[in-house]
């Protein structure tokens, strides 16, 4: 019992001893708040930004939608978000023009002002569609000259729905009206016109002037000669 009350009385000894070693006048230091932290903070977390983006007008395509593609190009980790909305633009496109063959003749310039796009990121969008295998491109080369005047862009089978995959609903036609429509004319202008050569032959033979010119120069010549045993 003695033992106890020691040891009580010794802990309320040391209490007392730790309060008055402590500053009665000694208070808690709380930082004050940053008013631009404080403001900035506001701004973008909790409330709107001060500076909203502008609002554009949706632009009118009719009564066009996207056909049933496969829920794979949602899946795929390989694909970026702007690959997988230039998916569905083909689709759309060649839905439209050419549902039977699906193929599409489109050039990048069109297909980056659809997308609201520059050039090199529409061709970094095929290029993945490519290498998944989603797509087939083909570049047309001018009969007259050494540019390019378009592509074509053929849909594949991993791309579509599995109960499309063999062809697409027939279009609701009138059965007296002409094949085709003088109204669409010029939307397939070179459509017939030059070769289409695949994209890796033709990355080839745009670096054969390169080549040539570098070979000129003889760069190899100032190496020293190799000598087989």
């Amino acid at each position: 019992m003695t033992m106890q009350n020691d040891a009580q009385s010794a802990f309320i000894e040391s209490a007392r001893a730790l309060k008055k070693r402590a500053a009665p006048s000694q208070s808690l230091h709380v930082p004050t708040a940053d008013p631009e932290r404080r403001r900035r903070s506001l701004q973008t977390c909790h409330r709107y930004a001060a500076t909203e983006r502008p609002h554009r007008a949706v632009s009118h395509t009719g009564n066009g939608f996207v056909p049933e593609l496969a829920a794979r190009i949602e899946d795929d980790p390989n694909l970026t978000d702007g690959a997988r909305r230039c998916a569905r633009k083909l689709a759309e496109l060649t839905y439209r023009q050419n549902r039977e063959g699906r193929v599409l003749p489109v050039t990048v310039t069109y297909l980056a002002r659809a997308l609201g796009r520059c050039r090199r990121s529409v061709q970094r969008y095929l290029r993945q569609l490519e290498e998944g295998g989603y797509v087939a491109v083909e570049v047309v080369a001018s009969p007259r000259s050494r540019m390019c005047i378009g592509l074509i862009v053929r849909l594949l089978a991993p791309l579509l729905a599995a109960h499309h995959r063999q062809s697409w609903p027939r279009a609701a036609r009138n059965p007296g009206a002409t094949p085709e429509s003088l109204n669409h004319r010029f939307r397939l202008k070179f459509q017939g016109k030059g070769c289409s050569v695949p994209v890796n032959e033709w990355a080839r033979r745009c670096m054969d002037g390169v080549f040539r010119s570098l070979m000129k120069t003889k760069p190899l010549t100032e190496l020293p000669p190799i000598y087989l045993s």
